[in-house]
């Protein structure tokens, strides 16, 4: 890792360490990507993805067109994750430009080492089958255009080429999540707040790149239309106020974030953002950057204030503006090369410990064995239920249910496309929308349950069958050791449909 001082924007030794950087961190990705198998919004995502329409339920269509097709090519499961690891590559060459172009090329490196060494851009956004990627490669892209059109003098022609290959970005990014609205919502933010930027409120071209950015959303909203708003309903609802002032769920939120970026690149980064609004009135190039991340990062981390749900990763696509920041702040001061290649190092060391016990808890639970009284195992999501399918039950079944749309996933992935999986209950999400339960009345399937509500599903679902035959066990195991117990209940004569909370 270089970090010498470099000469600014053409350097050419700084493009390729950064092309090596990427292509390093790649097959690391890759290495992990192969350890684990789908988690749960994983599972969910590839068996959703299996129907290509305009949008879907949780999210807008952009991650599931590509893991459609994907899965198409390289089949369902792990290997479904190398389009969202080329992703990032890109992602990761992005950011590097962006910096480059506004800082120069040793801050450029800085900041493609500091986002690739962050644990949820190495691993989630970087790695999984989720909307992050797509989101964050979207983001970049429309950065780095802008930032061309802002700090460059690109001809009347080419800047209105610039406009809208950023507003064809912009578009991408509402294809990935709603909260890109967020930094587009910066952009009109640097227009008002930099005094040399204002003479673009009265000139065409943004508006013609708002337009463009609306028409590639479309299909967001003809699918919403036909749904009944109902993903904006979802979402809006997880932000919506429910009771009162939480000042303590929003420092939860912050440790989240913490977390979610590591304590070790976190405080350099905040300290970068901190630097940057310090000196945004002064410089426009970090008043573009500031603008661009505050929205999401301020918002999101506000979010639990007013007692709404939130996630730590929600504020993410506002920090990854900040990585250009960070390049700046650090290249620009008086830290030696020295000094920052030991903190990549170091970096860089705890990230492989991090990754490597992961994989090795998901494969073998070797933390159950050392800490038998511990917390709960998140990389259990990640064991495949691949021995469903062995069971004389599920074989028999024209029809497939589960009471919760995790499982709904697991099972549906587990099982393949051939097997329609129904999640009777009142919150389906996406998989409600697969196949109609309507049209298996009459004929038998089969409940997968945890096997200690069992009982309490077979009273729920008794109105909706005949009768059920007595459950099997289909126990889960981990390096030899029973982790999931499964209860296999063979139900008989679905009598009526199950209703769904939303229209189809």
């Amino acid at each position: 890792m270089n970090f010498a001082n470099a000469r600014p924007s053409g350097d050419a030794d700084a493009r390729r360490s950064a092309l090596a950087l990427i292509g390093a961190f790649a097959l690391a990705r890759l290495a992990f990507a192969a350890a684990l198998g789908p988690g749960n919004d994983e599972a969910y995502t590839i068996v959703v993805a299996r129907r290509l329409d305009l949008s879907y339920f949780d999210h807008p269509p952009l991650h599931q067109w590509i893991a459609h097709f994907a899965a198409l090519v390289l089949g369902e499961g792990a290997a479904t994750r190398l389009p969202f690891v080329a992703l990032f590559a890109a992602t990761g060459w992005l950011v590097f430009a962006l910096t480059r172009r506004l800082f120069g090329a040793r801050a450029g490196i800085i900041a493609l080492v500091a986002l690739n060494l962050t644990p949820f851009f190495f691993a989630s956004a970087g790695t999984w089958v989720v909307p992050d990627g797509a989101l964050d490669f979207a983001l970049a892209g429309a950065a780095a255009t802008l930032a061309r059109l802002f700090f460059e003098r690109p001809s009347p022609r080419g800047a209105l080429g610039l406009w809208l290959a950023a507003g064809l970005w912009l578009g991408l990014a509402g294809l990935s999540k709603y909260n890109a609205a967020l930094p587009a919502l910066g952009v009109a933010a640097f227009l008002v707040l930099a005094p040399s930027r204002r003479g673009w409120l009265k000139r065409p071209a943004p508006y013609l790149a708002a337009l463009l950015a609306l028409v590639l959303v479309a299909p967001v909203l003809v699918w919403n239309a036909r749904h009944g708003w109902v993903s904006f309903a979802f979402q809006g609802a997880r932000a919506a106020a429910s009771g009162g002032w939480r000042l303590d769920r929003v420092g939860a939120m912050a440790i989240g974030e913490i977390a979610f970026l590591s304590p070790w690149i976190a405080a350099p980064l905040l300290a970068a953002l901190i630097d940057g609004v310090g000196r945004a009135r002064r410089d426009e190039r970090r008043l573009f950057l500031v603008c661009l991340a505050l929205p999401t990062v301020v918002v999101f981390t506000l979010t639990p204030l007013w007692g709404a749900k939130g996630l730590p990763h929600w504020a993410t696509p506002g920090w990854l503006f900040v990585y250009p920041l960070l390049g700046a702040w650090l290249s620009g001061s008086r830290a030696a090369a020295p000094s920052l290649r030991k903190w990549a190092i170091a970096a860089a060391a705890l990230l492989a410990a991090l990754a490597i016990a992961v994989a090795g808890q998901a494969a073998t639970g070797f933390a159950d064995r050392l800490f038998p009284a511990g917390a709960a195992d998140p990389t259990l999501e990640t064991l495949g239920w691949g021995a469903l399918r062995d069971a004389p039950a599920i074989r028999d079944a024209s029809f497939v249910a589960t009471t919760k749309w995790m499982d709904g996933g697991k099972v549906g992935l587990a099982l393949g496309p051939g097997k329609p999986a129904f999640v009777f209950s009142d919150d389906p999400r996406g998989l409600g929308l697969l196949a109609d339960s309507a049209d298996f009345i009459g004929r038998d399937g089969a409940i997968v349950v945890a096997w200690d509500r069992r009982e309490a599903t077979e009273a729920r679902l008794a109105p909706y069958f005949a009768s059920f035959d007595p459950p099997l066990e289909v126990v889960l195991q981990r390096g030899g050791r029973d982790e999931i117990a499964l209860a296999v209940i063979p139900a008989r004569g679905l009598t009526r449909a199950f209703p769904l909370p939303y229209p189809r």
